[in-house]
């Protein structure tokens, strides 16, 4: 089964090939070696478009007192740092997300350079002296 980006495609059909993207018996995600720079889109992808809405939220979810007075006003500020701040927070949620998804293309970046790398040692003539 493929792996689904959220918006109702398959990284699969997103970065080509007819199965470059499985999965192995201890839940690895695998991908081919020519299909990193699909599979760095597609996480890149979801990692700006995460971090887009937790500026959002971050900017916006604030509560305002239904009074003037100050048990309202404690009320409200009580929830904006729970709701935005606090290390339990919806938003806290939202950036622990973007971190994984961050580290996800970073590995995945590491794994093609290495690739990369590797490749072009292969390239190298032998040499005898």
């Amino acid at each position: 089964m493929p792996f689904y980006t959220g918006v109702g495609q398959p990284v699969n059909a997103l970065i080509g090939g007819a199965d470059p993207v499985t999965t192995s018996a201890a839940g690895r995600l695998r991908i081919e070696p020519d299909q990193l720079d699909g599979a760095i889109a597609v996480f890149r992808d979801a990692w700006r478009a995460l971090e887009s809405e937790i500026r959002w939220a971050t900017e916006t979810i604030t509560a305002e007192g239904p009074g003037r007075d100050r048990v309202s006003k404690d009320a409200a500020d009580a929830f904006n740092r729970v709701a935005v701040g606090n290390k339990g927070s919806a938003v806290k949620v939202w950036r622990d997300a973007g971190a994984q998804l961050r580290s996800i293309v970073e590995a995945l970046e590491n794994a093609k350079l290495r690739n990369t790398q590797t490749d072009a040692g292969n390239a190298r003539p032998f040499q005898v002296d």
